[in-house]
């Protein structure tokens, strides 16, 4: 088959880990469909060209990318206005790829902008057209009046929409939008990529101590992250001195949460290391003895399934689909967001704990990505079927 990906997320050589989960599914897919991606980039008036074909970056070994330019204004809803440049964007790109790629079907990440944009032009071109809520579309986007209304407008239209926890479903339900167009498939891992393989050597390869527990933690410096809670709680542990935490990500949030470090005197125990290449990532993660994300929303955050797939246990949240991959305590320990004693005896009670990090492993490959890239394909053909 024939598939045309429209996304705002997606690796480039600027951001290599930008939605790297979109590239992920993204790349299985193309193993056996042609698949071609639409990412829009900012516009930048000094650039003379209407769009790009990137086949340098380190995500296009079997999908073709374009970037066509996109203008925003400095102010105002952006992301309304995203929506809207879009499609105008993809249009006149697609009518020039349709003579080479005359697609099939239409596959958006995130309801909206790419969503937005999907519709209208599965209209234009007559193509069925699927939808992924991620998270921020669908919990947080909506409580803005105008992008409420885009919102519900795109799902309301797509032939199917995908949502990558069952609580994002109850959300996208209780929108008003039907059971029958609703399917759950979680985001995934590369198992190729992430596995567990032993710590002492993950530490050494990244010059880190062999003799001290390490708390780590992945993700955008941003407030719903919860890492000034990490923060607090990571200051209350006892016998710290014993103790790291590594926290990897850019955003933000990045000086604050470093000054909240010095107030509470901990910054000789906490490290912000900054982003990392993605190959990278399962290095760190066999390298740490908890993975933590504290977040106050998520989607279906793929970095638990890889710490999960490392064989590292996780101490997290009870938010968003976080409980669907922590289904016991033998993979990790869930608390309530933005408690900070609560965090604190978790993660005291994780370093503590013995666990098996094989079974932890095993049973993070049931989350690969071919798995769940035959769920979308079979997806794919029903769709094209019924249109």
């Amino acid at each position: 088959m024939k598939i045309l990906v429209l996304t705002d997320m997606f690796p480039s050589k600027e951001d290599p880990v930008l939605g790297i989960f979109v590239h992920g599914l993204s790349e299985v897919i193309a193993r056996k469909n042609q698949v071609v991606v639409i990412h829009p980039q900012i516009w930048n008036p000094l650039n003379v060209k209407s769009y790009r074909t990137d086949n340098h970056s380190p995500c296009t070994n079997d999908i073709k990318v374009y970037r066509p330019r996109l203008f925003v204004p400095p102010k105002g809803d952006r992301l309304f206005f995203r929506a809207i440049v879009f499609f105008f964007s993809a249009l006149s790109l697609i009518i020039k790829l349709r003579k080479q790629f005359n697609f099939d079907i239409i596959h958006a990440h995130m309801a909206c902008p790419s969503g937005f944009a999907a519709v209208l032009l599965g209209m234009v071109f007559k193509k069925p057209v699927i939808v992924t809520a991620h998270g921020s579309d669908i919990h947080s986007f909506p409580k803005r009046f105008f992008l409420r209304h885009l919102i519900f407008f795109t799902l309301n239209k797509a032939n199917k929409v995908v949502t990558v926890s069952n609580s994002l479903k109850e959300l996208v339900l209780k929108m008003g939008i039907s059971q029958k167009k609703l399917s759950v498939i979680r985001n995934g891992v590369m198992p190729e990529k992430f596995f567990q393989f032993d710590k002492i050597k993950a530490r050494e390869k990244l010059n880190l101590s062999t003799n001290k527990k390490i708390i780590l933690f992945i993700g955008n410096l941003i407030p719903t992250k919860g890492i000034d809670i990490l923060l607090h709680s990571f200051a209350k542990i006892g016998e710290r001195n014993h103790i790291d935490l590594i926290i990897i990500g850019n955003g933000p949030s990045e000086r604050e949460l470093m000054n909240l470090t010095k107030e509470l005197r901990i910054e000789s125990h906490v490290s912000f290391v900054g982003i990392k290449n993605h190959d990278e990532i399962p290095l760190w993660l066999n390298a740490c003895d908890v993975f933590c994300l504290p977040s106050y929303i998520e989607g279906f955050p793929a970095v638990v399934v890889e710490a999960i797939a490392c064989g590292r246990p996780v101490v997290a949240t009870k938010v968003g689909g976080i409980s669907e991959a922590i289904t016991n305590e033998s993979f990790g320990i869930l608390v309530e967001p933005c408690n900070k004693e609560e965090l604190a005896l978790a993660l005291s009670n994780a370093l503590e704990k013995k666990w098996d990090y094989q079974t932890i492993a095993a049973y993070g490959k049931r989350f690969s990505w071919d798995t769940i890239a035959e769920e979308y394909t079979e997806l794919y053909k029903n769709v094209v079927s019924e249109k």
